[in-house]
């Protein structure tokens, strides 16, 4: 059984009973694909899928919170953040200049630019995990979608906040 939303206008129904939507959204000046999935059809209410429409239409100022969540693990040595941007770094080896190409700004701060230059790829919404400490979306990163898989995720709760962020290597 299909469900119909305002926004994600008819969600289909997978054949385990879940559902599945998705499209391909401007953000910014970049093209990020949507999805909506759950795995139990029944737990998904009205509310969630409007607090799930709700977070799609404000992709951008969420983009900007996943950033800046980003931002704030540089000080930490071993965070999500640090390692991935370390893995940028040495899988260049002593091309640094290919990383340097990809970057939108090279201000010298490597960790800064690294993080400008991440492109959002893909949010993928979970309206059946609205209570708890499950994702509720996740935003995924990368630093060269087209040449690698490597992803920097950050998770936001129903609430809106920050849950997680982690490294997602190849």
């Amino acid at each position: 059984m299909s469900v119909e939303h305002d926004y994600f206008g008819v969600v289909g129904s997978t054949g385990g009973g879940g559902l599945y939507w998705d499209d391909t959204l401007e953000v910014g000046d970049q093209f990020v694909d949507l999805v909506l999935t759950a795995e139990d059809e029944d737990l998904v209410s009205a509310s969630s899928l409007d607090l799930a429409a709700a977070m799609a239409q404000g992709l951008e100022a969420f983009d900007g919170r996943a950033r800046e969540a980003l931002v704030a693990q540089l000080s930490e040595r071993q965070s999500a953040t640090t390692t991935f941007i370390d893995r940028q770094v040495d899988s260049k080896g002593e091309d640094l200049q290919t990383l340097l190409d990809l970057m939108v700004d090279n201000s010298g701060d490597i960790a800064i630019d690294v993080l400008k230059s991440l492109q959002l790829v893909r949010v993928v919404l979970h309206p059946e995990h609205t209570e708890g400490d499950d994702a509720f979306a996740t935003f995924d990163y990368a630093i060269d979608p087209d040449e690698s898989d490597e992803l920097l995720v950050v998770s936001f709760g129903a609430d809106g906040d920050v849950i997680d962020v982690e490294d997602v290597p190849e």
